[in-house]
């Protein structure tokens, strides 16, 4: 039992101490009599006159918690090494009885320990610790990581906690819940003093004690007890306990979250197809500080055959220090970063350009690719967060393409300049139409079909006719003049040259694609979604 857990559990209106790290000591409580010395480890009970005339034990000789009846201000702010000094309104005959029953209690808790430790040993997973301390403390058990990702919920919760069974339901703590948790300011205290507290106006009405998970003095996330059945000063020590051994279980699992440089667990739920409710979705968004509407890609890094996670994990802190607003985790022998950018509200899709200079720009993010040898690979953008599997799968699919290509070339690769090259394996593996289009073209149709213009059509015929603008005018039936202002306006609203081999071809492509779908009875939207 820990000295604070003893002094709490005694009828005591104040105490000193002169060391404050004495009150996180584990102890044995004593019935013995003081006689002026002690062990180590154990506490005694004795009066004033006692320690008087026996004096204070030294250093190796245990603890000997001395009670004064009367105001805590008749108390020594500094006592004697070895001297706990206490006071109360009690008798001396009554604390001596309260301290006296704390020796049995004592026994109670030590098989409490042991029960948590047993379950610690034979949980593989953190939701099977969670059931087993949840039974032992006899109350619901909630572990969340600096992500605010639930790890796992134990217990039945009493009634009328909407917020907490929507929390669990999600998966994840939201912000209104986690501002409930930290109204009062204990959780501040409990970061402070880092001892568990008890929340007397609880999250909704239930009382409840929070406890900071720690482990090599990182904090992991956070261990709440919710009151079913009373919590007691013992109590708190054994949440503590149980908190230091999730902190083990949690290191050990690698799920503490971006905050501690472990990687995002919001992402890793997210490639993960995990993020199913709305409260999830938003709070990635929160995270990402995007909108409705932004765009995002992700970029998959490889490097050295065979690295292993604590490799990738670090590298992964290096990119999150030199691109902003990104977040990371370690998944498949890679870190895979998501980017975003916020929506634009002009007709064409600029979002080639912008993740381009978002990343061939930071100076710092391609240096390190260079210095270390690693490939990242980038996919199409998207809008739809349930697509962010399947664009890690076209990340991959890049890579695998671009198999054998010389090192001595770009360290970044970009989907949509390699797209023919991956264009069969990808249509071979799942036969996504979209992850064949080039956005900018479709984009271009999709102005097309809501203004009634024809870009498109002039693109077309510009490919066709290469190097004959007069053919082109007449294929198209508009004078020479128009086809040249058709010709700029597509450069400047749909970020398509055409005078550049490559998107002449992204051109010719994706125009057959379109109308190949549309033979088929696909919409313009159906294309998109694909």
């Amino acid at each position: 039992m820990r000295l604070r857990t003893v002094l709490n559990e005694l009828p005591l209106t104040g105490y000193q101490v002169q060391d404050p790290s004495l009150l996180g000591w584990d102890v044995v409580v004593s019935p013995a009599d003081y006689e002026g010395r002690g062990m180590e480890g154990v506490v005694v009970l004795a009066t004033p006159e006692q320690v008087e005339r026996l004096g204070s034990p030294r250093e190796g000789e245990g603890l000997v918690l001395e009670y004064l009846r009367g105001a805590a201000s008749e108390l020594p702010l500094r006592p004697p090494t070895g001297v706990v000094a206490a006071s109360g309104d009690v008798a001396p005959s009554e604390f001596r009885d309260a301290f006296l029953r704390l020796v049995s209690r004592s026994g109670v808790l030590a098989v409490s320990r042991e029960r948590l430790f047993k379950a610690f040993l034979s949980s593989y997973d953190i939701q099977q610790f969670a059931d087993h301390a949840s039974g032992v403390l006899r109350n619901p058990v909630l572990i969340s990581n600096t992500d605010h990702k639930v790890l796992a919920s134990a217990g039945d919760l009493p009634q009328g906690v909407r917020e907490l069974r929507d929390v669990i339901t999600s998966g994840y703590v939201t912000d209104e819940v986690a501002s409930l948790m930290e109204a009062d300011g204990l959780i501040r205290q409990a970061r402070a003093t880092r001892v568990p507290v008890v929340s007397e106006k609880g999250t909704t009405g239930v009382r409840n004690v929070s406890s900071i998970i720690y482990y090599h003095h990182l904090e992991l996330g956070r261990l709440d007890v919710f009151e079913v059945r009373p919590l007691t000063g013992l109590d708190l020590e054994l949440v503590d306990y149980a908190g230091a051994l999730a902190g083990i279980m949690i290191d050990r699992l690698g799920v503490a979250g971006e905050r501690v440089g472990m990687g995002s667990t919001v992402l890793a739920d997210l490639l993960d197809g995990k993020l199913s409710s709305v409260d999830a979705m938003r709070a990635l968004v929160t995270l990402l500080g995007g909108a409705d509407g932004a765009r995002y890609d992700l970029v998959s890094v490889v490097g050295e055959e065979g690295a292993d996670r604590d490799y990738y994990l670090k590298a992964g802190q290096v990119m999150q220090a030199c691109l902003e607003d990104v977040i990371w985790t370690v998944r498949d022998g890679s870190v895979v970063l998501l980017l975003t950018l916020e929506k634009d509200e002009r007709p064409g899709f600029d979002a080639y350009d912008q993740f381009e200079n978002l990343v061939l720009k930071n100076r710092g993010f391609c240096d390190f690719l260079e210095r270390n040898g690693m490939d990242a690979y980038v996919c199409e953008p998207f809008e739809d967060f349930s697509l962010a599997g399947a664009s890690l799968r076209q990340c991959t699919g890049l890579r695998q393409a671009l198999e054998g290509r010389s090192a001595q070339g770009p360290r970044v690769h970009f989907f949509w300049h390699e797209r023919f090259a991956v264009m069969g394996w990808s249509a071979k593996r799942d036969g996504k139409l979209a992850a064949l289009l080039d956005k900018r073209v479709v984009a271009m149709a999709a102005y097309d079909r809501r203004r009634h213009t024809s870009y498109l059509q002039t693109a077309v015929m510009s490919v066709r006719y290469p190097g004959e603008p007069v053919v082109a005018a007449e294929a198209l039936s508009v004078h020479r003049n128009t086809y040249f202002y058709r010709v700029n306006k597509i450069r400047e609203l749909f970020y398509l040259d055409l005078k550049d081999g490559d998107d002449r071809l992204a051109v010719a492509f994706t125009a057959r694609l379109l109308e190949m779908s549309e033979a088929d009875g696909l919409t313009l939207e159906g294309r998109n979604s694909a």
